[in-house]
């Protein structure tokens, strides 16, 4: 629920505390990883993630400050905190990783192609949120719970990787379909509603 008020400094502040969050546990998750702590002790800095990611852009909707520049940091501090995942799972559990280095590499390929692709045709990078990417956060969640918490790979983390792989293919969709940059754009079919309202205009 959106405030009607003037948004105070806190207010503004807040979201883009959350999201700074997210860059600083980056490094901290790889660490707690190589030192070997319990992976309980490693869970309670990925909850904290994890909620500040869910709360940025609420509070950002219910404050009213929501803006593209968010939205794209907001896309970059998920991006650079799962690269701090995937590190740290490489140290925790090596041959868990190595047997799913595959699909790991071509998420990994596919994001960092996005990344040019995005700068090339609209001059910022991407910052769509689509429903994909948010299935696929929803199964990494549950794949790192399973291999953090409990040494469990199979299946979460295939069936997260291959809806990752979808994502990022949806992602590369919505970039070529859309005529301008635009940020939150839920699906490929939305992407391509706005080129045929950009084109009967």
């Amino acid at each position: 629920m959106q405030t009607t008020s003037s948004p105070t400094a806190w207010q503004r502040a807040l979201p883009w505390s959350l999201i700074g969050l997210r860059f600083v546990l980056a490094p901290v998750a790889v660490v707690l990883a190589w030192a070997g702590v319990p992976g309980f002790v490693w869970l309670m800095q990925f909850a904290l993630a994890a909620w500040s990611d869910v709360y940025d852009g609420r509070f950002a909707r219910r404050y009213g400050v929501v803006s593209a520049k968010l939205r794209q940091a907001d896309s970059v501090a998920d991006t650079v905190y799962f690269l701090g995942v995937f590190g740290s799972m490489a140290f925790a559990h090596p041959a868990l990783m190595r047997e799913h280095l595959w699909p790991i590499l071509l998420v990994l390929v596919l994001e960092a192609g996005r990344y040019p692709l995005d700068w090339w045709k609209f001059g910022r990078g991407a910052s769509y949120h689509a429903i994909s990417a948010k299935a696929f956060g929803v199964m990494l969640v549950i794949a790192v719970v399973a291999i953090m918490g409990f040494g469990a790979g199979s299946p979460w983390l295939w069936i997260a990787l291959a809806v990752g792989v979808i994502s990022e293919l949806e992602g590369i969709a919505i970039s070529l379909i859309l005529p301008v940059w635009t940020h939150d754009v839920p699906s490929v079919f939305a992407a391509l509603a706005i080129r045929r309202d950009a084109s009967a205009r």
